[in-house]
């Protein structure tokens, strides 16, 4: 999962260093910064029935981006 590679690089504390480098992408931290705020929403949220739904829309809000950006954010750091 590409997840599971951003924090093994941020524990090694190389992660910000690539980013100001290039060699990762803008958009990935991105997509990085959504999942992770996702999963946050995800968690408060989780008494609701439609916890997803609610964690999806307030993650578009946050991030001013549609909800398709943040399921596609959401699937990429899951691959």
């Amino acid at each position: 999962m590409v997840i599971e590679q951003i924090k093994k690089l941020k524990d090694l504390g190389l992660y910000s260093d690539l980013i100001k480098k290039g060699i990762i992408p803008v958009s990935i931290n991105s997509s990085f910064e959504i999942y992770d705020y996702f999963q946050i929403r995800l968690t408060v949220n989780n008494e609701f029935n439609d916890c997803k739904s609610r964690s999806y829309t307030e993650t578009s809000e946050e991030f001013n981006c549609s909800e398709m950006t943040v399921r596609r954010a959401i699937t990429f750091m899951e691959e």
